[in-house]
């Protein structure tokens, strides 16, 4: 694992920590693929392209990352964050 995503993947999570406290679920809400298209269900419908879309204005330097970066990045805001 490369030191340099990691410390990124963390301070994305840190970014994202009131985000995700303030907004709860809906925060997720226009980060969800159409119901239409066919994902795995661990990528739990998240659009990363919208993801990376959020983060362009917000935080350039997270679009570093792989696409497999953000999504456990969504993935464990949901889950550290959430009840």
């Amino acid at each position: 694992m490369d030191p340099s995503a990691a410390r990124l993947r963390a301070r994305l999570l840190e970014f994202l920590k009131f985000r995700v406290l303030a907004a709860q679920e809906t925060f997720f809400d226009d980060l969800r693929l159409p119901e239409a298209e066919q994902v795995p269900a661990e990528w739990d419908g998240l659009d990363v392209a919208a993801f990376r879309a959020w983060l362009a204005p917000l935080w350039p330097e997270a679009l570093a990352l792989a696409d497999a970066d953000l999504r456990r990045c969504l993935e464990d805001a949901r889950r550290l964050y959430l009840p």
